[in-house]
């Protein structure tokens, strides 16, 4: 298999930012509990309520409300703007889990987007980690992904900053302690079919047998149809993909048909609408 370089146009329409919203709100909102088992729940009954009353309230406290935004003001830098953030990660994990080949998609068991502490605040680490499995042997996804608006190509959220695509990419590649470190740790949120596979990678890793298992660098860069620049905007990435080498680069950037700041401003606006219909 071979290194990858992809651009996917995305046509921002009311379709998009509903579709998208509704898979926000539905992260955001996941429980490990099960509703239906709370109806059965004659204390609940007792008191006069029922699983939709809890399901309301939960939602609504797990979509972060933009008090800028309200309040109708200049929002914040980029680095504090969740909304931004989120869109980012939610189209990365929808790419490497649905648009890729059939056979080259990934199952990503926990997203970042539900299990985060903070509704307000990004969270740490991986954006994303998924698994395939193919004749017994098991493909392991490291997703990060980013978005600019940055006419520059590419922008500095490709490889110039420390935070950069490329950097954190490198970084799990070239410290083998670090991906097991954050391997170890997502295994204990993962159900026993997930960290089944996981936690093979896991063990491939402690007991150095890395030639047992494929390891593919997913990368993902949202961009403003007017900036995009190909193959400019894959930075490193492309002119020095053995960098990755023997393991593979998939980077998809996904090009807007409207300006960033726009889109965000539709996706807020429809999220908001969904959490308190």
């Amino acid at each position: 298999m071979n290194h990858k370089f992809i651009k996917e146009d995305v046509n921002i329409s009311d379709a998009f930012i509903l579709k998208f919203s509704e898979m926000y709100v539905k992260q955001r909102s996941k429980t490990k509990f099960d509703y239906d088992k709370i109806d059965e729940s004659l204390l609940f009954q007792k008191h006069g309520f029922d699983s939709t009353h809890l399901k309301s309230i939960i939602t609504q406290n797990s979509v972060a409300k933009d008090l800028i935004r309200e309040a109708g003001e200049k929002h914040k830098t980029v680095l504090t703007d969740i909304y931004r953030s989120d869109l980012g990660e939610l189209l990365l994990t929808y790419y490497f889990e649905s648009k890729l080949p059939e056979n080259e998609r990934f199952i990503i068991p926990y997203k970042n987007i539900t299990n985060r502490e903070l509704a307000a605040q990004p969270g740490r680490g991986l954006d994303a980690i998924g698994y395939r499995v193919d004749k017994n042997r098991i493909t392991l996804l490291i997703g990060e992904g980013k978005v600019s608006h940055q006419v520059k190509n590419p922008p500095d959220v490709v490889h110039i900053t420390k935070d950069s695509i490329y950097a954190t990419q490198k970084k799990f590649k070239e410290e083998k302690h670090l991906l097991i470190n954050r391997l170890s740790d997502y295994c204990r949120n993962l159900s026993s079919e997930a960290s089944e596979k996981v936690g093979l990678v896991l063990l491939l890793l402690e007991f150095n047998r890395e030639a047992e298992f494929d390891l593919i660098f997913g990368c993902a860069l949202l961009r403003d149809k007017s900036c995009v620049k190909i193959n400019e905007d894959y930075g490193k990435f492309y002119t020095q993909h053995t960098d990755f080498d023997p393991h593979r680069v998939t980077f998809c950037i996904m090009s807007l048909d409207k300006n960033i700041k726009e889109t965000i401003e539709l996706f807020y606006e429809k999220v908001q609408d969904l959490c308190n219909s």
